[in-house]
């Protein structure tokens, strides 16, 4: 029987030991790699993600800590506090820890009074992938005594 010019071409099949026939899976890796390709650069992203925002809360940690240890002496102001954390954030921060606008320095809160002093830094850590809306906020803290100068008690009997 003669077709009109058309081949039909069968799937390819193996036999087996038992004379059974099977189709062969052809291509089937090349669809399983690409499931999984996704699924792994979401894991490797992610990875690299959680690794820039420890950073970034590392970043906001030690410049709340440089404002505090600058508003502790005697001294110290509510400025010299908050330029102190704001220059930290700022050198050892570029580019990791913004604030909520694009190109902004981080917020920094600071409260000094008579015997603390206390310093909050927050801001945005930078994404890998600018998914709208997903803001990654981080915030840390510092606080401590202010400084103070103590004239030590005379016991009885001492002195001139």
């Amino acid at each position: 029987m003669r077709t009109s010019g058309l081949s039909y071409r069968r799937h390819p099949q193996a036999t087996t030991s038992t004379g059974t026939t099977q189709i062969r899976d052809q291509g089937a890796e090349s669809v399983g790699l690409a499931i999984l390709f996704p699924i792994a650069l979401v894991l490797i992203l992610s990875a690299v993600q959680g690794g820039l925002w420890w950073h970034a809360h590392a970043v906001a940690a030690q410049a709340a800590q440089a404002g505090v240890e600058a508003g502790r002496p005697v001294g110290g102001t509510t400025t010299t506090a908050a330029e102190a954390a704001r220059s930290f954030a700022t050198r050892a921060g570029r580019g990791v820890l913004t604030g909520r606008g694009v190109l902004t320095a981080p917020e920094i809160h600071t409260t000094v009074t008579a015997d603390t002093v206390q310093v909050e830094v927050s801001g945005t850590a930078i994404r890998l992938v600018p998914i709208p809306g997903l803001d990654i906020r981080v915030t840390a803290s510092a606080h401590a005594v202010k400084e103070r100068f103590t004239v030590p008690a005379l016991a009885a009997g001492d002195g001139p």
